[in-house]
């Protein structure tokens, strides 16, 4: 989904020669030194924290900070979680320096989870500590996404801490970048304004696995990328867009400090301000509302699509150079290369044509260069948007619920047995079928999921909204409203246990999900020897949808989105397969986001 971002090019430039602590103007002035250690959790990538910790003893730090994320946690399987808290405190004790952590939303996501944290680390979710000149705050918003929600204890605690704190710096540590939803966007942001009264000079933090940094009213925010968590690492120029493992070194002296970021794979170092919030954002504008390619529409039919690469010059003076295919085998995009040549202020539309003869994913991506207002290249790459569409049938029957396969639905429901391994996981071996149909007033939802080893099968969840997502499980995220950024994600697991929400999002895409909301629909689920099924009936009416009078006349007055005389709702699916660590989706990746989203179209 597309941003529209306003960017001044001076006030870039003016930016990047400006934001940064005070230097250390030699090592004489440096009165002791610390590491910053990021993220090694969500999707963590084997090995790399280990090297990243011996990097950091390599430095020889006074001492080492986290900011949070160090096992995967989440769900109800505390001995697990137990397990992962020997595996990462094992790693941390080889850290030769004192090291003092901040909780992420992976380390404490419920109560027990945080007791738990407590008794393995030692320490509560948020306190303070003095070394040298210089007064360490750690806070915690692992389980929030705004700071009205921070909880009056931490609250008047923080105040009491920050106006007794004497020392030369003051630097403040948590793990989500709430700053990024406020202060980027040009909001009014409360634990900002506390900082500022208390003169604090620096705020750290993790969870988003790439760095970047700005300041704001005296302030420094610095975000540190990932010291072992997943990213993308197919991105293009990682160090441009502050991709790459790493951790940051800052020396403190009595009147402010320098920090350096570390690339723990090629040894370089970078300053503070190498990669900016204004510089993201430009490259964002450029990606999301300069370059763009338009929608693969893939149905079963594999019929060739008619596909444009749009370009937008907004610089001042012509744009000129190629636009290159990647084209994996299964996929056919022609002409592979196009040239163009683009006056100051103009736009230019390329036209292409795609087929495939095999698998949707890897999709086809475009690359080209654009420049940036700094006058260096941009190295765009932008993969096909692949949006699938599902023709969902109206019928005038509805599901027994009986966790069968009714025979309208095997004769006439639409069918899709194309799935996709989810990242992060294996591939389901066993066949996966889910079918689709609709009657005016619901959706009609059959799951097939065919299993080898039945004897494994994991369903320990069974209350309501408990860890289902753990388990053996379908799951469906949709969108009925196309125009609206509201999303309903629905879990059920082989005893027909439910977890569910409402998703919504902002203007700048931030989400907020609400696990209290609880939909009124039919669940059945059956077992045999080589397979388990579910069967869900979701009324329009608990997505806040409205339906037809009466079959064969659908309303869906408030649906926008339109296929003909048809409309469509944003649609992904999957299968979890916890005995295999597997899982398949229909779009790729999967996301809360509905810019991520197929399409289901109700006919």
């Amino acid at each position: 989904m597309s941003r529209t971002i306003i960017l001044w090019a001076t006030a870039l430039l003016v930016l990047i020669g400006c934001v940064g602590g005070a230097f250390a103007s030699d090592e004489e002035d440096v009165i002791f030194s610390f590491a910053i250690l990021s993220d090694r959790t969500g999707g963590h990538v084997p090995g790399v924290y280990p090297r990243v910790i011996e990097a950091i003893n390599a430095r020889e730090p006074d001492l080492v900070v986290t900011v949070g994320d160090h096992i995967e946690g989440y769900g109800e399987d505390y001995a697990r979680a137990h397990a992962e808290w020997d595996s990462v405190l094992a790693m941390l004790r080889m850290i030769e320096a004192p090291v003092h952590m901040t909780p992420g939303n992976h380390d404490i996501w419920d109560d027990e989870s945080e007791k738990i944290y407590v008794d393995r680390t030692g320490r509560d979710p948020f306190y303070s500590f003095d070394h040298e000149n210089t007064h360490f705050v750690i806070l915690d918003n692992s389980r929030i996404n705004t700071w009205a929600r921070m909880g009056l204890s931490q609250a008047s605690w923080l105040m009491n801490d920050l106006t007794n704190a004497q020392a030369d710096n003051i630097f403040v540590f948590f793990h989500k970048p709430l700053w990024d939803r406020t202060l980027r966007r040009g909001k009014d942001d409360n634990l900002h304004a506390m900082l500022v009264d208390h003169s604090v000079d620096a705020v750290f933090c993790g969870h988003y696995h790439h760095y970047f940094a700005a300041e704001y009213e005296g302030i420094d925010y610095t975000t540190i990328g990932s010291s072992g968590g997943g990213f993308d690492q197919s991105a293009p120029q990682p160090e441009l867009r502050g991709l790459f493992f790493q951790f940051a070194m800052v020396d403190v002296t009595s009147d402010g400090y320098e920090l350096t970021v570390h690339n723990v794979d090629t040894g370089e170092t970078y300053p503070r301000d190498f990669v900016t919030v204004d510089l993201l954002d430009e490259i964002a504008m450029i990606e999301d509302d300069l370059v763009g390619v338009s929608e693969f529409i893939v149905t079963e039919k594999r019929a060739p699509l008619d596909v444009t690469i749009s370009i937008e010059n907004v610089r001042d003076r012509s744009l000129d150079g190629r636009a290159e295919w990647d084209v994996p085998e299964q996929w056919d995009v022609s002409p592979a290369s196009l040239g163009y040549s683009i006056p100051p202020g103009d736009a230019s539309d390329l036209e292409c044509t795609a087929s495939r003869s095999g698998a949707i994913y890897p999709a086809p991506s475009v690359s080209l260069e654009y420049p940036l207002s700094d006058g260096r290249l941009l190295e765009v790459r932008k993969p096909a948007r692949i949006v699938r569409r599902v023709d969902a049938p109206l019928v005038s029957e509805s599901l027994s619920l009986d966790g069968e396969v009714d025979a309208f639905i095997g004769e006439r429901g639409a069918v899709v047995e194309e799935l996709y391994q989810a990242e992060g996981y294996e591939p389901v071996s066993d066949r996966t079928r889910f079918h689709f149909a609709h009657d005016g007033e619901n959706l009609l939802v059959t799951a097939v999921c065919e299993e080898s080893e039945m004897d494994e099968l994991v369903a320990s969840a069974s209350e309501r909204d408990g860890a289902v997502y753990m388990d053996d499980c379908v799951g469906l995220f949709i969108q009925p409203d196309t125009e609206e950024l509201v999303v309903y994600q629905i879990y059920v697991n082989p005893e027909g246990a439910i977890f569910d929400q409402k998703i919504t999002f902002d203007e700048s895409m931030w989400y907020t999900t609400y696990p209290e909301w609880n939909g009124d629909y039919g669940v059945a689920t059956s077992r045999d020897d080589d397979r388990w099924i579910a069967e869900i009936v979701i009324p329009f009416e608990t997505l806040e949808v409205e339906g037809g009078s009466a079959p064969g006349e659908p309303a869906f007055s408030t649906l926008a989105g339109a296929v003909e005389d048809d409309v469509f709702w944003g649609l992904n699916f999957r299968r979890k397969q916890p005995r295999a660590s597997a899982a398949v989706n229909w779009q790729v990746p999967l996301d809360y986001d509905p810019g991520t989203f197929g399409r289901i179209v109700l006919e």
